[in-house]
């Protein structure tokens, strides 16, 4: 498959995750649609919208977005979470192994912390791919080892081991079934020299995360004047992450086909952030 060209047929999501308490708040999503080069920005809003009763409580916000993967076959999902671990956590696993095993070698995510740490050692380990694109965190650092946690065990294994989504590239991609690719917005920051502090409430932040959308503005997005309000006034930055999430996810589809082919085999194992 060119994923070139079945690329552009695709719905685009941007998905900022989280495994927050009050993940309803937290976890947003952007969707978008791509044409002759351009990139559409239609929606952007926080999981508890499309969660029944508008929960935000984290189990029924992880099904409402399988649901929202599921429903939509011909998407890309850009997703802000690890799909995998170092190589040298992975117990001599292959990925899908890794992935049916997960819920039961490890029953919490403090479990799943612990036991990294101690097969990891003093130094918290990172992919390779964490490494080439200065991903902040170690996939089990403090702040994100329940992010890893509860995204691998209850969105990604679930969608994978049923066959209703596939992972690039670790999966040779279906036409009639949503992709799922890694994406981290600080990465994607980083290359367009716009990593500046822009999560907080205070006035400095919120005009940060104007410059930061205006900036992107430039390379042949468009957002509506009101989405755009939303996003900047988004005070955690949730909003402005999943934007960035679909805008990496757009600028690499054209590209998908040329990094497969080259990709060495340790990253069908760890995974590969795309930004």
């Amino acid at each position: 498959m060119t994923f070139a060209v079945t690329g552009r047929k695709r719905r685009i999501y941007g998905v900022d995750f989280s495994a927050a308490k009050d993940a309803g708040r937290k976890i947003w999503v952007t969707e978008a649609v791509a044409e002759a080069g351009m990139l559409t920005v239609l929606k952007s809003y926080p999981i508890s919208d499309i969660v029944v009763n508008n929960s935000k409580e984290l189990q029924a916000c992880l099904s409402a977005l399988c649901d929202l993967i599921i429903s939509n076959k011909h998407s890309v999902f850009g997703m802000d979470l690890s799909f995998s671990l170092p190589q040298k956590l992975m117990s001599g696993k292959d990925w899908y192994s890794f992935l049916s095993d997960f819920p039961h070698m490890y029953h919490s995510a403090d479990e799943f912390r612990k036991a990294m740490q101690i097969m990891g050692g003093k130094t918290e380990l990172k992919r390779l791919t964490d490494v080439e694109v200065k991903a902040p965190f170690s996939i089990y650092n403090l702040w994100v080892y329940k992010q890893t946690y509860y995204g691998i065990r209850d969105v990604i294994r679930p969608l994978v081991i049923s066959g209703k989504a596939y992972t690039v590239p670790m999966q040779e991609a279906q036409e009639d079934k949503p992709w799922l690719i890694e994406i981290c917005p600080a990465s994607t920051l980083k290359s367009e020299d716009l990593y500046i502090g822009y999560k907080g409430r205070a006035e400095k932040k919120r005009q940060n995360r104007k410059y930061i959308l205006d900036e992107m503005l430039h390379k042949g997005i468009t957002v509506p004047e009101k989405l755009r309000e939303k996003i900047i006034n988004n005070k955690d930055g949730d909003a402005l992450d999943s934007f960035i999430a679909a805008y990496a996810t757009f600028r690499s589809l054209g590209k998908l086909d040329d990094v497969i082919e080259n990709l060495p085999e340790i990253y069908l194992q760890e995974g590969y952030t795309f930004f």
